[in-house]
């Protein structure tokens, strides 16, 4: 069997290996159109081989090298496909080594995602040497939303420009950060940052769609951009308007009048229904908290996204100590993934999960399971109690609020299943999820809050007594009072809430 570039003449052979492997559910349904295969062919950003069997294309893979910016030399290798009659006998191996060594040479991080339904691809990466850095849990959508598993390795020089011992991780970061460097052999410390504060999300900014005018102003802030960026996503405005408009790229300006305060980039992907955050700009922490919340909002409420991730400097613990105060969660950690100026920085994959919790099949090499078991429990936890707490987006006292607000709230607060006649707390706030609360003279059911004076400081003078069957989420004072200080927006739509609520009754 002969290995080789692609020629113009392969490219319905190669489309009818996608049809036989994926059916019309590949994960990325350009592959099925000649025109865009025709067009990667001659693209200099990418290396595309088949494998010849006779007169019969029975292989093919490529290493897409435009993921992230280009002095970044990332190879995305995959897209591998055998022909079914011939599995079974090593051709992906042998695909996926000839396109490690085509790419070497233009390559300094080169990765690939393998899929989970079958362990295939696991084994072959795990062979050729690239191990596993993390494990992405329903990350495209394809018959189902599938799982994968991130694999990796740093080629050339890649590991020389990497600066050991500067990663500084939240908590929930370390034990895949760990991982990851031991699967490369980089044997150094983390730095873990265990009272960390987040950016405050709560600030009160103008935020409208990018300009060419406020595109000139940006340009003239370099935190974000030359100076000690956070998140990394290979498009940026220093490609100009006409190119982030062609990329289908959604950047927001943060302003102050005519002072433009900074901005943030996002790319919705619709096939997937998912969003990725690409680059953050601003001096200013509190510019940056505000434009995060922004893009969650977006991706939450315009775009109805099932998955919003983005890929965060190892060296800013307050922007992952941000994302992870807003529901996101570490599924990556990837060691020396990009480069700025003249080192290769360490990248954690986050994501937040908007998704019904079904990995459906699901099978896994040992050093993919590994990573399955860091990151699949705190995953599977954080959709489990959104479910369960669903309800509460019922209730009057959260009449208004944004998803995330919404999930702010329920961060704080703590469900709870009182047995009937129990007595409760007189001086917490209870969002009734289900069942009833008898309160005084008054039964309050689904939907329903008891003490609602308690954001105004007052102590409810009847203790409320719980149900049959009842399911609560309660909000301590001190909780709602912090909540508060620190959203004081959310605050506001609280105290009104509340206030109609505490009339009502």
């Amino acid at each position: 069997m002969q290995i080789r570039p692609i020629l113009e003449t392969d490219i319905e052979s190669v489309i009818q290996l996608f049809r036989a492997n994926y059916g019309d559910d590949y994960a990325l349904p350009e592959f099925y159109d000649p025109q865009w295969v025709k067009r990667g062919i001659y693209s200099d950003h990418i290396i595309w081989l088949v494998m010849q069997d006779a007169e019969r294309v029975v292989a093919s893979g490529a290493c897409i090298l435009n993921f992230g910016d280009y002095n970044d030399q990332i190879g995305e290798i995959g897209r591998l496909v055998v022909d079914p009659q011939v599995g079974g006998k090593g051709l992906g191996r042998q695909m996926l080594a000839a396109l490690v060594d085509a790419s070497d040479e233009r390559v300094e991080f080169a990765f690939a995602e393998a899929r989970t339904v079958h362990p295939k691809t696991q084994k072959i990466l795990d062979t050729i040497g690239m191990p596993a850095l993390g494990f992405l849990p329903l990350h495209y959508k394809m018959t189902w939303r599938e799982s994968f598993v991130l694999n990796g390795d740093l080629f050339g020089n890649g590991r020389n420009l990497r600066q050991p011992g500067t990663a500084q991780v939240i908590p929930a970061i370390a034990p895949l950060a760990r991982l990851s460097l031991r699967n490369l052999k980089l044997d150094e410390p983390i730095t873990i940052r265990d009272n960390v504060r987040g950016y405050p999300l709560d600030q009160n900014t103008a935020i409208t769609p990018l300009t060419g005018a406020s595109l000139l102003r940006l340009l003239k802030i370099e935190h974000g951009r030359l100076i000690e960026p956070e998140i990394f996503g290979g498009m940026h405005i220093d490609q100009g308007l006409p190119q982030l408009q062609a990329r289908k790229a959604a950047y927001y300006v943060a302003s102050d009048g005519d002072h433009t305060l900074g901005a943030i980039g996002y790319f919705f992907e619709e096939h997937d229904q998912s969003v990725r955050l690409t680059e953050l700009i601003a001096q200013d922490n509190a510019v940056k908290g505000s434009l995060l919340r922004f893009a969650v909002e977006q991706a939450e409420l315009t775009h109805q996204a099932q998955l919003i991730e983005c890929d965060v400097s190892a060296a800013s613990p307050a922007l992952q100590q941000t994302l992870f105060d807003m529901g996101f969660l570490p599924c990556a950690y990837v060691p020396g993934m990009v480069f700025h100026n003249t080192h290769r920085p360490d990248v954690i994959r986050m994501a937040k999960l908007n998704a019904a919790w079904d990995l459906g099949p699901l099978t896994l090499t040992e050093p993919s399971r590994e990573y399955f078991d860091l990151v699949a429990p705190l995953f599977e936890r954080a959709a489990v109690e959104r479910v369960k707490k669903l309800p509460a987006l019922g209730t009057a006292a959260l009449r208004g609020l944004t998803p995330l607000e919404v999930y702010l709230v329920q961060h704080v607060g703590e469900e709870t299943t009182p047995a009937a006649g129990a007595l409760l707390d007189a001086g917490a706030l209870h969002l009734v999820l289900a069942g009833s609360v008898q309160h005084d003279a008054h039964t309050i059911t689904a939907g329903g809050c008891v003490n609602a004076e308690v954001i105004f400081g007052q102590t409810d003078r009847v203790t409320p007594i719980a149900g049959r069957d009842t399911r609560l989420l309660t909000l301590t004072r001190e909780r709602l009072n912090a909540l508060c200080d620190r959203y004081p927006r959310l605050g506001i739509k609280l105290y009104q809430n509340l206030a109609a609520a505490r009339g009502s009754v």
